[in-house]
């Protein structure tokens, strides 16, 4: 059975984690992300260095894989668990962080509030900063 409140639980921490460690990047150096800005945005700028590549790639890995695998690690203390709770539970935990980046980090920090740590140096101003509805700009 689905445990909703342990999904929320688990869904909560794993996104105040996820902001940290994003948060994290983009105030050290926003370029670290330079991938997941608008692409009129990203050829605004030099593309990333081979420091900054190898950066990106040494934070975001492991992270990536504990955020993917964190989900899944409640279910193997269980007793007994069908196949749909398997599926279900880390589905649920990671739509919720999926939903907490999305209003909070993309909409609400990079769109509305958007901090001066988070704009690229040369792109200060660019209207991409403010565009909410960008998910649409990757179909």
């Amino acid at each position: 059975m689905l445990n909703f409140s342990q999904i929320f639980i688990e869904g909560m921490l794993l996104s105040i984690f996820f902001c940290i460690v994003i948060v994290g990047m983009l105030a050290y150096n926003p370029r670290l992300l330079l991938n997941d800005y608008p692409q009129s945005i990203q050829l605004s700028v030099p593309p990333k260095t081979s420091k900054e590549t190898k950066l990106s790639k040494a934070i975001g890995v492991p992270f990536a894989v504990l955020l993917m695998i964190a989900p899944f690690i409640s279910t193997l203390y269980c007793d007994e668990i069908s196949f749909l709770v398997a599926f279900l539970h880390p589905l649920l935990v990671f739509t919720l962080v999926s939903l907490v980046d999305l209003v909070v980090l993309d909409w609400l920090m990079f769109c509305f509030i958007t901090p001066d740590f988070l704009v690229i140096p040369g792109t200060k101003g660019m209207k991409e900063y403010k565009i909410t509805g960008f998910i649409l700009l990757l179909f």
